[in-house]
């Protein structure tokens, strides 16, 4: 998987949830991993987020394709709707 985000973005990540943004591609590896179109209309283009578990804790990355790239734009602890949807994805 190649993977993309903004080095800056990135470091704020890291303050917000104490989370590199690099850590969503580990949530790919979940082979339960859920991910789900969001939208913000604001941002202008199609975002998804995957929830998956990584080194035993359930995390969201949200993130966009950009070409062959993953674009992460976030990652942080799944909250507690994400969570539901994880274990029960009916």
């Amino acid at each position: 998987m190649e993977i993309a985000f903004d080095p800056a973005k990135d470091a704020s990540n890291r303050v917000k949830h104490g989370l590199s943004l690099a850590v969503g591609a580990k949530i790919f590896e979940d082979e339960h991993r859920i991910i789900f179109e969001t939208t913000r209309t604001e941002d202008g283009e199609t975002r998804f987020r995957a929830v998956g578990l990584v080194d035993r804790r359930l995390l969201t990355a949200v993130f966009v394709w950009r070409g062959q790239a993953t674009r992460f734009i976030s990652v942080r602890r799944s909250n507690t709707s994400e969570e539901r949807l994880y274990r029960d994805p009916r």
